[in-house]
């Protein structure tokens, strides 16, 4: 028996567990390999697919389900399945896209299935996230993507993406989306009452050994899994409506190893 049997830890990535370079601190690592040993249940939870998350798998002890596009699935990377999926509705999916791009013609429109990354824009602007991290994305027409749908994401300038978004919550079929930022660049969508904390209560269902859910993230998308979690902490460099609800606020950033902190602050 572990100290910490029963105790689940989930991480926000960028801007949490990564620094700045997208590097996990070997303070960080020790932080959870050493949680993990005593009986802990480590997950990351995260806007991304499973396909781009095998890094993190091969670099930490990965050893609960992760929470993948910002709740819409819960992915056990042992079974190399989801326990758990919120797909989005096609075709109010659909009127999004055609709204965004007559908004902004230009707008890079992404939709994420449970293993891959459409671009339906053939005149986007190139999403500088998917160059810098080698993403592996298909370009096809929206009529062509017969797989179903978990997550609708916009990217844009910071400035253009103020105009789409206040232009899009203006229309009727909003209601069908939970709708956050998740960085000033992002604009994601997934099926209405879905997100990274009601995601928290799939796990609660399939993992029967659950005694205490801890989770740290930093922005829009990590309010409500911080809020609803156990403990939840909020990096130094967290958004302030993140740092009001949770319960532990740190002093160190994500370059300042603020997962080890957190774990030190949680659990003594």
């Amino acid at each position: 028996m572990g100290a910490f049997d029963g105790y689940y830890l989930y991480c926000d990535l960028d801007g949490t567990l990564f620094d700045d370079d997208k590097r996990v601190s070997d303070q960080n690592r020790a932080a959870i390999e050493a949680f993990v040993r005593e009986g802990g249940r480590f997950g990351v939870a995260t806007g991304r697919v499973p396909s781009i998350i095998g890094e993190i798998e091969r670099a930490l002890p990965v050893n609960a389900p992760c929470i993948l596009l910002n709740g819409a699935g819960l992915y056990d990377l042992t079974l190399k399945r989801f326990l758990a999926v919120h797909p989005i509705d096609r075709a109010r999916m659909e009127q999004v896209a055609a709204r965004v791009l007559t908004i902004r013609p230009n707008t890079c429109v992404q939709v994420f299935t449970e293993q891959s990354i459409y671009e339906i824009n053939p005149n986007q602007r190139d999403d500088p996230q998917t160059v810098i991290e080698h993403l592996p994305v298909i370009s096809q027409p929206m009529e062509q993507i017969h797989e179903t749908a978990l997550k609708l994401l916009i990217a844009h300038t910071s400035e253009h993406l103020d105009v789409i978004h206040a232009e899009i919550m203006r229309e009727a079929y909003i209601d069908s989306f939970s709708v956050f930022r998740t960085a000033d660049w992002y604009l994601e969508f997934v099926t209405a009452g879905v997100n990274k904390g009601t995601a928290l209560e799939d796990v609660r269902a399939r993992c029967g050994d659950v005694k205490k859910i801890l989770a740290i993230g930093d922005y829009n998308n990590d309010l409500e899994m911080v809020s609803l979690a156990d403990i939840g902490g909020a990096p130094a460099n967290a958004i302030d409506e993140v740092k009001t609800v949770a319960d532990i606020v740190l002093t160190a950033s994500n370059n300042e190893s603020c997962v080890a902190r957190f774990l030190e602050a949680a659990l003594g």
